[in-house]
């Protein structure tokens, strides 16, 4: 990767605050709550391509671990590596890296959409496994891997996916400004 230049590090500033802000608002859901987390978790990536999206991310994750108030309900904090929440924040850099790889092609409208769908699969996929752990190993709360998968596909994965669709359409609204003015 190239070096970062000055306005690279003032997007990767100005995204970071923007999805801290986006986290800080919340409809509280049981263990996980319903955030606009996910649609920034799309959008940096599909933006700023694979690793500025990846350390705008880290950027995010690392203020939070050090106690920043800018997880889901303006929490933050080492401990929220505790919470069954956290495994989506770690997904969403493994999202960051293949939505923004897939994006970086500059494919058309249905592909930058299906690449959203694919980035919130992996999420689901890293979220709901680090829920089981954390749920079953750490808080001794059992609950099985079929109630996880059901409550999160039947709460979450359709505002997801309407967040997913929003992602696709304010990202090639965005490139289209940003191809103009540049």
């Amino acid at each position: 990767m190239k070096k970062l230049s000055t306005k690279d590090l003032v997007q990767i500033a100005v995204l970071t605050s923007m999805l801290s802000v986006a986290s800080v608002f919340v409809i509280p859901i049981g263990p996980i709550p319903i955030t606009l987390q996910v649609f920034f978790f799309l959008l940096i990536p599909a933006l700023m391509g694979r690793y500025k999206g990846a350390l705008t991310i880290l950027l995010y994750m690392l203020l939070g671990l050090i106690g920043f108030p800018v997880f889901a309900g303006g929490s933050g904090g080492f401990q929220s590596v505790l919470s069954p929440a956290f495994g989506y924040i770690i997904g969403a850099v493994l999202v960051s890296l293949v939505v923004g790889r897939l994006h970086e092609k500059r494919v058309s409208s249905m592909e930058v959409i299906s690449t959203m769908i694919v980035g919130i699969l992996l999420l689901y996929v890293v979220g709901i496994t680090y829920q089981y752990v954390i749920m079953n190993v750490y808080l001794q709360t059992p609950i099985t891997w079929q109630a996880i998968i059901l409550t999160n596909i039947t709460t979450f994965l359709p505002i997801d996916m309407v967040k997913a669709f929003a992602a696709g359409i304010v990202c090639r609204r965005l490139e289209a400004v940003l191809i103009r003015t540049a």
